[in-house]
């Protein structure tokens, strides 16, 4: 199915939401030819600073460029909002945000977060780019959320949301693999030591095991929302 996107538009709340849930992939489609366009609704890391983590808040408008690049990633466009706090904004101001770039950029295929995400800036992003992507009213033929573990799996546990349930997936080599860990790299203080799933390991390991389930050595998984072929 990858080889019907010409334009893919990528939306996540925060800054590096894209590396995580599809760092692979879109390395591999900006390989082949796939004009690729990032769209992030925050520009700092509000929510560690409120949690008394690691200092002030730090925005993140550098790293997020530069984990960009590394991707393959041609256009990139960071709003101000504050992390943590889109739903102080409106549903209705995002979903604005997501049409604009919508209309601006006309992708035909956009990749977003989960609703199973337990985050809810997550989940606010992710009804925004559906609303952005619905049928009749622009380009978008195909639709697709990805996973964060540490967000997902979270909500999963949780039993608030729903589960996570792929139904795409795109192998990787070890070449996209590296791209993405190098990405996640550029987000400093994001990565974190294993066993958390936002270390290295916990990153090669969601791939190895999304990978297994479909008889291929790395993958990266995604829930389809939906397709017009």
């Amino acid at each position: 199915m990858e080889t019907s996107i010409s334009k893919l538009l990528v939306v996540g709340a925060h800054g590096d939401d894209e590396t995580l849930g599809a760092g692979g992939t879109i390395a591999y489609l900006a390989e082949q030819g796939v004009t690729v366009s990032l769209c992030v609704l925050t520009d700092d890391d509000g929510s560690r600073a409120v949690a008394g983590e690691r200092g002030a808040a730090t925005n993140r408008v550098t790293a997020i460029e530069s984990a960009a690049a590394i991707l393959g990633i041609k256009r990139l466009t960071v709003h101000e909002f504050g992390d943590n706090r889109l739903d102080t904004v409106g549903q209705l101001e995002i979903n604005r945000r997501v049409e604009q770039e919508v209309r601006e950029f006309r992708p035909d295929t956009i990749f977003t977060t989960s609703l199973a995400d337990l985050s809810l800036d997550h989940q606010l992003i992710s009804r925004a780019a559906r609303i952005a992507g619905r049928p009749g009213r622009g380009s978008v033929k195909q639709l697709r959320s990805f996973e964060i573990r540490s967000a997902t799996d979270t909500g999963e546990a949780s039993g608030i949301t729903p589960a996570f349930r792929p139904t795409v997936w795109q192998p990787l080599e070890e070449e996209h693999l590296e791209r993405k860990i190098e990405a996640l790299r550029a987000y400093g203080k994001e990565l974190e030591p294993w066993p958390n799933p936002r270390s290295e390991r916990g990153v090669r390991a969601l791939a190895e095991y999304r990978g297994s389930q479909v008889t291929r050595p790395l993958a990266e998984a995604f829930e389809l929302i939906r397709a017009v072929l």
